[in-house]
């Protein structure tokens, strides 16, 4: 059965992994909360996550997330598109596999930033 926008409400784990790992890590790790197809969080550095998903097709959800590391500590930072290291609002965006494992709902794809790529879960809780 196809998942719906509505069928993304809740509550998600996210865990993610960098390919170079450093200073610079994009780690957005902890839970989040989709409703209505959107997230807002701030992670335990300090940066702010908003994500809108979109279902684009049988098993797959687009994501698209602004991530802003102002106010995050000053040496939290994020990679914008050419790797660098900034403290201003960057823009990600990937496609997502979705699939059901036990009855919830697991996205899993890769986000690439720069010069590195993040392999991103997120399971309903």
């Amino acid at each position: 059965m196809p998942i719906t926008l509505e069928d993304l409400d809740g509550e998600y784990q996210v865990i993610s992994e960098t390919s170079q790992g450093g200073p610079f890590v994009v780690n957005g790790d902890g839970t989040t909360l989709i409703k209505n197809g959107l997230t807002y969080r701030k992670d335990d550095k300090g940066c702010i996550w908003e994500s809108a998903f979109s279902v684009i097709g049988e098993g797959k959800v687009k994501i698209e997330s602004t991530v802003d590391p102002s106010h995050a500590g000053a040496n939290i930072y994020i990679l914008d598109e050419k790797g660098n290291p900034t403290k201003s609002i960057v823009t990600y965006k990937s496609v997502l596999d979705a699939k059901s494992v036990d009855g919830k709902i697991v996205l899993s794809g890769i986000i690439e930033h720069g010069n590195e790529s993040t392999r991103l879960m997120m399971k309903k809780l």
